[in-house]
């Protein structure tokens, strides 16, 4: 019986010397790791308790109207009313005439944040409606913009 719990106790060292030291990067996901998933939903499986809420000053822009081929912008401003710092992972337009430009770092609680989003208007005519996925650690987000193009 000894025996085997020597052994035992050998085997877990040689693990623990085997093992590599965790860098602060590492320390630092692991820790918000278990501080976002330290509850059970209904079903048994790990989930976010307070994640980040965005939300837009307005989520919809009319540019009004403008000439065959000019290019428009608007900036959309948002706050993080959550309690995580909030990160925006991807802003989706629904084709390629729109381009976006966003915060890029952490947006913590109770700060702002932008989207720009600039529209070509060369290949359209006529009344337009855009939509732009925002996707992060939110629920996603669609802002909107129209134009009526001369």
């Amino acid at each position: 019986m000894k025996k085997s719990a020597v052994i035992f106790l050998l085997i877990g060292m040689l693990f623990t010397i085997g093992c590599k030291k965790e860098n602060s990067s590492q320390k630092q996901i692991k820790s918000t790791v278990q501080d976002n998933t330290n509850t059970k939903n209904t079903h048994g499986v790990t989930k976010i308790t307070e994640e980040s809420i965005i939300k837009f000053n307005e989520d919809t822009y009319d540019f009004k109207d403008i000439k065959r081929g000019q290019e428009v912008s608007h900036v959309f401003k948002f706050t993080n009313v959550g309690k995580r710092p909030l990160l925006i992972s991807e802003v989706r337009p629904s084709c390629g005439c729109t381009t976006p430009k966003y915060t890029k770092e952490p947006v913590y609680p109770g700060k702002k944040g932008e989207i720009t989003v600039t529209f070509d208007s060369s290949n359209f005519e006529g009344e337009v409606l855009k939509t732009i996925a925002v996707s992060g650690n939110f629920e996603t987000k669609v802002i909107k913009f129209q134009a009526k193009v001369n």
